[in-house]
C-alpha cells in the first residue's frame, strides 16, 4: 500500500487489519489533561465499532491511566515520563516496550503533532492512519485531508477513523455529535456526593455551583473577577451554594469558599459530577467536567470555543471578558433557572 493513500468516499472499505481482536495503538504523546480527555470519544467509537479490539494508548499525560480505566477495550496505557527530557532512560524504556509489539493499526489522531507523527512512523504496525497536512503525509499508509474534518478537537479523531478505518464518506463521518465521557462508576458518584455533603456540612437541597479558577497564561481570570462573579450569581440565585475545586497543591484562590483538592483525577471528576454546575476557564479541568453528567460552563476569552468547547449534554462555552464578570453571571443564572 502506498504512503498516504486517501480513503475513497464511496463504498465502505473493509480493512483486513480490523479482524477479531485487532490490536490498535493510539499515538498521542501529549502531557495535557484536556487533550487526554478529548480522546475519550475516539476510544468510545473504536470500542463500539470494534468490540473485540484491544486498544493501547501511548501518552505523556500522568492522568491517562485514570481517564481510561473504565474503558474495557483499553488493555494498556503506555505512559511516557511527564518531562521526558529529564528522564531519558524511562522515556526510552517505554518506547522500546511499545516498539517490540507489531500492532494491527496505529492511529495518529493529531494533525499538528510532529512527535506523534515521528513515533507513528517508527513504530511497528500493519496499517498506520492519520491526517493529510502540509509536509506530513510520510509515516502513514492511509490519510484524509484535515481541512474536511470537524473543527472540535474531540470530534476530528472520530472523523479520522470513520473515514480511514470504516470507509464512511465525509458527510456520514461527521454525523452524530461526539461527547466526552470519563465513565464514572456508581461508587465514584457516591464518593462525590459524600464529599459535597462534607464540604457543605450535611445534606444540601439548594443548587451547588463548583468553581475552578486555575488556568494557564492569558486564559486565567483574576480572583477579584471570580469574587464579582459569585456576588452577581448570589443576586440572581440567592439559595445557591458554592465550592472551589482547587489544584492538587490545595492552594485556594477563593479562600472564603469550602474547597476540594485531590491528586486523583477521578476523585475530582466525582466531586464535579455531584454538583449542579461547574464553572471554569478553558482548561483541562473544563474537559474533565464535561466528561461527567454535570452542566459544565467553560469561560473563553482567548481561545476558540469551536475548537475546545465542553462537549456533553447542556455543557457549553461562554465568551467572557476580564471587565464584565456580571455578564457571565447573568448567562449562568439563566441557564441554571
Amino acid at each position: 500500500m502506498s504512503p498516504a493513500e486517501t480513503c475513497p468516499a464511496s463504498a465502505p472499505v473493509v480493512r483486513p487489519e480490523l479482524g477479531a481482536g485487532a490490536s490498535i495503538l493510539i499515538c498521542r504523546p501529549n502531557t495535557r489533561l484536556g487533550n487526554t480527555v478529548l480522546l475519550t470519544p475516539l476510544v468510545e467509537e473504536l470500542q463500539r465499532s470494534l468490540p473485540e479490539a484491544q486498544i493501547e494508548i501511548l501518552t505523556a499525560c500522568p492522568a491517562a491511566a485514570e481517564i481510561f480505566q473504565q474503558f474495557s477495550a483499553v488493555r494498556r496505557v503506555h505512559a511516557l515520563p511527564f518531562r521526558g527530557v529529564r528522564h531519558p532512560l524511562n522515556y526510552l524504556r517505554t518506547l522500546l516496550a511499545v516498539r517490540r509489539k507489531r500492532y494491527d493499526v496505529i492511529i495518529d489522531p493529531c494533525p499538528n503533532s510532529w512527535t506523534a507523527r515521528f513515533l507513528t512512523r517508527h513504530l511497528a504496525g500493519r496499517l498506520k492512519v492519520g491526517f493529510t497536512v502540509a509536509r506530513s503525509v510520510q509515516g502513514v499508509d492511509v490519510s484524509v485531508p484535515f481541512k474536511d474534518a470537524p473543527r472540535h478537537m474531540g470530534a476530528y479523531p472520530v472523523y479520522l477513523v470513520r473515514r480511514t478505518l470504516f470507509g464512511l464518506d465525509p458527510k456520514s463521518a461527521r454525523a452524530d455529535e461526539v461527547t466526552l465521557n470519563v465513565r464514572l462508576t456508581d461508587a465514584e458518584r457516591d464518593y462525590g456526593r459524600g464529599e459535597v455533603r462534607r464540604l457543605l456540612g450535611g445534606e444540601v437541597t439548594a443548587p451547588v455551583i463548583a468553581l475552578a479558577t486555575h488556568a494557564t497564561g492569558s486564559k486565567r481570570f483574576a480572583p477579584e473577577w471570580w469574587q464579582r462573579l459569585i456576588a452577581e450569581l448570589h443576586a440572581h440565585l440567592p439559595a445557591a451554594r458554592f465550592i472551589e475545586i482547587r489544584p492538587p497543591s490545595g492552594r485556594a484562590s477563593l479562600a472564603a469558599l469550602p474547597g476540594f483538592s485531590s491528586r486523583r483525577t477521578r476523585e475530582v471528576a466525582a466531586v464535579i459530577n455531584a454538583v449542579q454546575c461547574f464553572v471554569c476557564a478553558d482548561s483541562g479541568l473544563m474537559h474533565l467536567g464535561a466528561g461527567t453528567d454535570t452542566l459544565t460552563a467553560g469561560l473563553f476569552k482567548v481561545t476558540l470555543p469551536e475548537l475546545y468547547a465542553p462537549r456533553r449534554g447542556r455543557s457549553c462555552a461562554l465568551v467572557a471578558s476580564d471587565a464584565a464578570p456580571e455578564a457571565a453571571a447573568l448567562q449562568l443564572a439563566q441557564m441554571l433557572r
